[in-house]
């Protein structure tokens, strides 16, 4: 085994960079590769596999939406991504009314992200269930890097919505996923 110890490596010919050959492999595994600003760091994910229920105008936590990630950078960017199936219901047992995913992104237990009327459905022509998809998207700088917990919550848009849930199987499988992605800058 040999040891080449250099200060800076700069590429011998002007716009062919420094090369790896093919078959060759560079392994800083015992290092830091620092990567450059706006790349991906880490990439965290869950994915819940059962329903929770909003039938309430508190706001109360999405089952499995949670998920903590602790940023190599203090300066890091961490982009928040939730989607799930969802099913909004208007009527139940005779009553009716509008509907909405109002929801909102905790971090550490703080509201950093708050949405309201997000697929609004009218009860003048939307009485029964639907099942809009649940898409939310966030960049949060949390100035740490220190472990951060990200979570979700919803809850009745109004006092006269029924009910909605996330994580619904709409007929066919469960599918939601809640990513936290660290971004360099």
């Amino acid at each position: 085994m040999s040891i080449l110890k250099v200060d800076t490596i700069n590429e011998k010919t002007s716009g062919n960079g420094v090369v790896i050959p093919s078959g060759q492999t560079l392994d800083v595994s015992a290092g830091t590769l620092v990567p450059s600003a706006s790349q991906v760091v880490q990439h965290l994910f869950t994915q819940p596999t059962a329903a929770t229920t909003f039938n309430s105008g508190t706001y109360t936590d999405g089952g499995g939406f949670s998920l903590s990630i602790t940023p190599k950078y203090s300066n890091s960017k961490i982009l928040i991504r939730i989607f799930s199936k969802t099913r909004q219901n208007n009527t139940i047992g005779g009553q009716s009314g509008n509907s909405a995913q109002d929801h909102r992104i905790l971090r550490d237990g703080t509201q950093i992200y708050h949405a309201k009327w997000q697929n609004y459905f009218n009860s003048n022509w939307a009485t029964t269930d639907h099942y809009p998809p649940f898409i939310t998207q966030y960049i949060d700088t949390p100035n740490t890097t220190s472990a951060t917990t990200y979570k979700l919550q919803g809850r009745l848009y109004n006092g006269s919505q029924v009910e909605w849930r996330i994580g619904d199987y709409n007929g066919g499988d469960y599918h939601s996923l809640m990513e936290l992605l660290e971004i360099k800058q």
